[in-house]
């Protein structure tokens, strides 16, 4: 099971009018694993992960899901294949209480709650496994950022999905919630969920990660443990600069 693909993707290219925003990505996503993809800005991580969740066909090539090509599924579709994602900028319904947020999210999946005490059954389940249990009762609209991005994971989780997409879900988080964050990430993944990532903090990447990609330009760069990657000359050029630019 630990080396099988559950995604993996072929030869993906992304234009927009004539802009070439990602060139000729081949990568695969190892079940039960966590995998990250990392780079600069306008390294062309957005858009990849876009293209693997429906959200953007690719230009050129293949995206498969457990051997079956998903290349031109919608983004609705993905939850009923057991696929989730969240959200860089969250959009929680905001003037609904934490758990009624969860238990809407109930509703979707492959395996929707049957009723509504179903639904709040299901959600104060993950409220207890995500640590916002206490706060069920809070209006989303009045919660913090760390608060919000918990919501976001777990309104995913609700839809009980096998392979959870997260998009740069520790941005503007304090090295503690950072921290708190990685423990929850850790869990769900201990839970049987895949997990694949896109991150700018390295300490959770190298933390997390047992695989990682790294995208320049559009192209694939690097791919390996955290340990190879941070230690392959051209990364560590692309991110801190040529050794004459490495002291400014």
């Amino acid at each position: 099971m630990a080396d099988t693909p559950i995604i993996e993707v072929q030869h993906i290219t992304k234009r927009f009018k004539g802009l070439t925003a990602v060139k000729d990505v081949s990568f695969s996503i190892r079940e039960g694993a966590i995998t990250g993809m990392i780079g600069p800005n306008g390294a062309g991580k957005s858009t990849t992960f876009n293209m693997i969740c429906g959200y953007y066909p690719p230009t050129e090539g293949k995206i498969f899901f457990r051997g079956q090509d998903i290349t031109n599924k919608k983004a609705y579709e993905y939850t009923r294949m057991k696929i989730a994602r969240t959200f860089q900028i969250m959009k929680p319904l905001k003037n609904l209480s934490v758990l009624e947020n969860v238990a809407a999210s109930t509703y979707f999946g492959h395996d929707p709650a049957k009723n509504e005490r179903d639904a709040r059954e299901r959600a104060m389940e993950l409220l207890d496994f995500t640590g916002l249990f206490e706060k069920r009762h809070v209006l989303a609209k009045d919660m913090g950022t760390p608060d919000q991005k918990r919501l976001e994971m777990a309104r995913a989780l609700a839809t009980r999905p096998e392979l959870l997409f997260l998009d740069e879900n520790m941005a503007g988080l304090n090295p503690a919630e950072t921290e708190e964050a990685i423990k929850l990430i850790r869990r769900i993944n201990e839970s049987g969920v895949t997990i694949f990532l896109i991150e700018h903090i390295m300490q959770a990447v190298v933390s997390l990660c047992e695989e990682v990609i790294v995208l320049h330009h559009g192209e694939k760069i690097a791919e390996g443990t955290p340990g190879q990657v941070m230690n392959d000359p051209y990364v560590m050029e692309v991110y801190l600069g040529k050794k004459e630019g490495a002291h400014a």
